[in-house]
């Protein structure tokens, strides 16, 4: 019996075209709903992050929030390569590019060593938390490059640069480690006006969880979090839809703000 096999993908053109898009903003006229595996979308990303010439400096999740998940059709979330070039410091405004889905508010670790340290370590919430050196608020907004398929799934949603567009850093938040996270607020405000809340439990139940399941399934890949290393782990917020004009101001608690005026 023979089993039938889709044609091969070149990676490379792909890789290429939303590269392209991601540098316009503008929308790439290529289809991701063929990609048999998550290994061909993961290989589609990368060829675009290699033609953009940028450099990695962490992960970033998508749909560790049950309501993004849902939205964004994830059964599991999606790991992207977060980029230096990516990340906006200060009060620069951003030109809104097409495709994006929306914004949230999350938390970003930096890892103080690898994770796990050993092969004996347990790849656990409070080993993640123990292994995280800082923490800062993370304004993260999502988009796409292509319109196609329609409705995303893990595989389309990774070749797509894993959704990532921005992350606006807020200040290095003090005292974060002793600091329940997972029961404090989040909240992103547009134009003064508050439009989503959350808490950090929102996300996998617990901020540490995520950073835990983000270096199981990079083990599974062959890699793993290393000193340095930061992580973005998803926001607390679910998605809000965003427009130009618009300012967002993002809030975790009493722990600081970011905010982010788009045009």
């Amino acid at each position: 019996m023979l089993t039938y096999r889709s044609p091969a993908v070149d990676t490379a053109a792909l890789g290429d075209r939303l590269a392209r898009a991601r540098l316009t903003g503008e929308f790439a006229d290529v289809d991701l709903s063929g990609l048999d595996d998550l290994d061909v979308a993961e290989d589609v990303r990368d060829a675009a992050l290699r033609r953009l010439g940028w450099t990695q400096v962490g992960y970033a999740l998508v749909g560790t929030h049950p309501a993004v998940a849902r939205t964004l059709r994830l059964d599991v979330p999606v790991v992207a390569p977060l980029m230096r070039e990516t990340i906006l410091e200060g009060s620069s405004p951003l030109r809104l590019p097409r495709g994006v889905l929306g914004a949230s508010v999350g938390l970003a670790f930096v890892l103080g060593r690898s994770f796990p340290f050993s092969g004996e370590e347990l790849l656990t919430a409070r080993n993640a938390s123990e292994a995280c050196l800082a923490c800062r608020i993370d304004l993260h907004l999502l988009g796409r490059r292509t319109m196609s398929p329609p409705l995303l799934d893990e595989r389309s949603a990774t070749a797509d640069l894993g959704l990532d567009v921005a992350h606006v850093a807020g200040p290095w938040i003090e005292g974060w480690a002793a600091t329940d996270l997972a029961a404090t607020e989040a909240s992103l405000a547009i134009n003064g006006h508050a439009v989503a809340r959350g808490h950090g439990s929102d996300v996998m139940g617990d901020p540490f969880t995520a950073v835990a399941w983000l270096a199981r399934r990079l083990a599974e890949r062959g890699s793993g979090l290393s000193a340095g290393d930061l992580v973005s782990i998803g926001g607390s917020t679910g998605l809000a839809q965003v427009l130009p004009g618009q300012t967002l101001s993002a809030r975790f608690g009493d722990l600081g703000t970011a905010s982010l005026d788009l045009r």
